[in-house]
C-alpha cells in the first residue's frame, strides 16, 4: 500500500507523524530485530534438555556478553562477596532464567548504538534513561515481589518505540533543529511503537504492557500491581532525580504508587530505600551503559 502525501502546508512533525502512522498502518514500518544472540539464548533456554555446558558454548559465541554476565553475577544482588572463577559458574548462580532475560538486556545496547550525528544524541539521551530505569526497578522489585532480572529487561525494552521514530528524522531535516518537535513526536508515539514492536518479537503481554503504558502515570486498569506499574514507579524517580519534568502528577497520586504500596512508606522513604541500594544502582548502570 502506498503511503499517502502529506500536505505541503502541514508542519514537519505532522508530516513525520503522518508517515508513521501510515506506515504502521500498512505494516510496512521498518522496526528493530532483536540481537541474534538474544533469540538463540532464548530459544535454546525455552528446550527443556539444555545442558549448562551447551548454553555456557553459546554464550562464549559473544565475548561481550560473556564478560557482562560475568560482571552481573559479581555484582551486590547475587555474588554477596563469593566471586565465580568462569562463565559455567557465573551461570549456574544466575540461573537459566536470569540468564535469559539478561541476555536480551545486553543485546538490546546494541540498537541504540546509531551512528547518525542527528539522532545519536537523542539516541544516547533514551538509552540512558532505560537504563536507569531499569536499574531502579531491578532493585525495587524485591521490595514489590517482582523477579528483578525480568524487571530490569522491562526498563530497557520500554523505549524500544523510539528507534523507527528517530531513525525516520533523517527525511525530515528541519526537525532535528526543533527539540521541542522531537520530544512532543516521542511522548506521543514512542508507547505505541514499543508494544508493536515487542509484540514483533514474541514478547509476553505483561512485557508489551510495560511498553504501550511507559508514562501513563494515572494508568489504573487492575486492583493489583503489575509489572508496568513498577516501571512507571521507577521511570518516575529518574525525572525525580534530574528535576527536568514539569508536568509530573504528585507520586502519592499515582494508581501504580499505591498499589505497590509504597505509600506505606511514604514518597520520602521510598526514595531512601532505592538511595540505600546506590552501589548496586550504580552497578548496573556502569555494567549497561
Amino acid at each position: 500500500m502506498p503511503l499517502a502525501s502529506p500536505s505541503p502546508a502541514s508542519t514537519p512533525k505532522a508530516q513525520l507523524l503522518k508517515l508513521v502512522t501510515d506506515s504502521l498502518r500498512a505494516g510496512t514500518l521498518e522496526l528493530p530485530s532483536l540481537p541474534d544472540i538474544a533469540i538463540d539464548v532464548r530459544v535454546a533456554i525455552s528446550q527443556s534438555d539444555l545442558e549448562i555446558d551447551d548454553l555456557v558454548k553459546l554464550i562464549q559465541q559473544d565475548p561481550g556478553l560473556s564478560a557482562y554476565l560475568l560482571k552481573i553475577s559479581h555484582s551486590v544482588h547475587y555474588s554477596r562477596g563469593n566471586p565465580v572463577r568462569n562463565l559455567n559458574a557465573a551461570i549456574r548462580r544466575l540461573g537459566f532464567n536470569a540468564a535469559r532475560d539478561l541476555t536480551a538486556s545486553y543485546a538490546l545496547k546494541a540498537l541504540f548504538l546509531i551512528q547518525d550525528a542527528t539522532v545519536k544524541a537523542s539516541m544516547r539521551e533514551i538509552w540512558r534513561r532505560s537504563v536507569y530505569t531499569a536499574s531502579l526497578a531491578h532493585v525495587m522489585a524485591r521490595h514489590c515481589g517482582f523477579d528483578p532480572d525480568r524487571a530490569l529487561l522491562a526498563g530497557l525494552i520500554q523505549d524500544i518505540g523510539a528507534l523507527p521514530l528517530l531513525a525516520n528524522l533523517k527525511d525530515f531535516p528541519s526537525l532535528t533543529s526543533e527539540p521541542s518537535a522531537i520530544k512532543e513526536l516521542l511522548n506521543e508515539f514512542t508507547g505505541k511503537i514499543s508494544g508493536l514492536i515487542l509484540h514483533n518479537w514474541h514478547f509476553d503481554e505483561e512485557l508489551i504492557l510495560v511498553g504501550l503504558n511507559r508514562e501513563n502515570w494515572m494508568r489504573d486498569k487492575n486492583p493489583t500491581a503489575d509489572l508496568a506499574d513498577l516501571i512507571l514507579i521507577a521511570r518516575y524517580h529518574t525525572y525525580l532525580d534530574e528535576r527536568s519534568h514539569g508536568k509530573l502528577p504528585q507520586l502519592s497520586r499515582l494508581p501504580a504508587f499505591k498499589k505497590l504500596h509504597l505509600q506505606e512508606m511514604g514518597p520520602e522513604q521510598g526514595l531512601a530505600f532505592l538511595s540505600e541500594a546506590k552501589q548496586e544502582i550504580s552497578e548496573l548502570r556502569s555494567a549497561l551503559l
